[in-house]
């Protein structure tokens, strides 16, 4: 894992030094999860505990910095980290043999931290320009785990912090808006959080995300 990240550093860094022109932007939108990535447990166990009810995870919302830089006419590279947050989610442990009233509730919330590289492919180059992108992520994924008790949440005590980094990938669409000062975006994508990495019988996490933001510079190569 630490090499595809150092690999994805190297990437940014190589591509800004070949390119002199780039641009810098902010983005914010919307995160929503499949009804797996609120599994913090991938064997779906707790010690001799069993039998996950997922009641699934609300939208959650990110913030994206990125980067890009000109290839050619109609391609750009682009790379950045970003932080997506899915708010408080809650699911039912049952002990195999029990009734529900012996059930323990957890509640989670899920901070996923991406660093990425990718490309921009422009169908449309212009006052309003089209693009395809598609990028691999380094995802280093963050959960908290409470017990819910008479609406209060405490910490549950684990042996081991459920933390994961894997390996991921998102594909999507965008739109810029050449505003002359800075470019207006807005970019819909699906996004797989563990394409590598995962262990056996992980599902597959996934979520779409709808970004708006701006970029300030030009990336657009030089004539």
């Amino acid at each position: 894992m630490k090499r595809t990240i150092i690999i994805i550093g190297i990437m940014i860094i190589s591509t800004a030094s070949a390119f002199s022109q780039l641009a810098f932007g902010v983005l914010l939108g919307s995160s929503t999860p499949n009804n797996k990535v609120n599994e913090v447990y991938n064997n779906q166990s707790i010690t001799d505990i069993e039998g996950f009810i997922n009641k699934g995870t609300k939208t959650g919302y990110h913030i994206l910095a990125k980067l890009r830089f000109p290839m050619s006419e109609n391609l750009t590279f682009v790379g950045g980290f970003g932080w997506h947050r899915f708010p408080e989610s809650y699911f039912d442990v049952i002990a195999p043999g029990t009734d529900e009233q012996s059930k323990i509730t957890l509640s989670t919330v899920q901070n996923v931290f991406p660093v990425s590289a990718g490309l921009n492919l422009y169908l449309v180059r212009s006052l309003i320009s089209i693009y395809g992108t598609g990028e691999l992520n380094y995802n280093y994924i963050s959960n908290t785990v409470d017990v819910v008790r008479n609406d209060l949440s405490i910490p549950l005590n684990l042996n081991k912090t459920p933390n994961d980094s894997r390996v991921g990938f998102g594909l999507g669409a965008g739109v810029d808006l050449d505003l002359m000062i800075f470019n207006a975006n807005i970019e819909a994508k699906y996004n797989m959080l563990n394409l590598i990495g995962k262990e056996s019988g992980e599902p597959t996490k996934a979520y779409y995300t709808l970004s708006v933001g701006i970029f300030f510079g030009s990336s657009k190569p030089s004539n």
